[in-house]
């Protein structure tokens, strides 16, 4: 699965947790989803994810989405379904939690 560089990682540290980018990042992060997929799902760049994640605004357009994304893979954590143990098995877990 995904592992997210150390600098990622203590740049979403260092962020705001109240931010929809940050809270995305977190639950990302400790469910080990790859940015790219959140930019897949997002259609935008994995820059533009990384840009997100380290506190940066979101386009208000985004912000439904984000939440929407946000709230799933919490659930998926909470229930104990992730972290997978591959990126497909993942996949089909945040299915089912939509």
């Amino acid at each position: 699965m995904a592992k997210y560089h150390q600098r990622t990682i203590d740049a979403i540290r260092a962020a705001d947790p109240r931010l929809p980018g940050v809270r995305l990042a977190r639950a990302c992060a400790e469910a080990q989803i790859p940015v790219q997929v959140v930019a897949k799902w997002m259609r935008i760049t994995r820059q533009g994810v990384y840009y997100w994640f380290t506190g940066n605004d979101v386009a208000e357009h985004h912000l439904p989405k984000i939440e929407q994304i946000t709230r799933t893979i919490e659930a998926a954590l909470s229930a104990g379904a992730l972290p997978a143990k591959d990126l497909p098995a993942a996949l089909e877990i945040v299915k089912q939690y939509k």
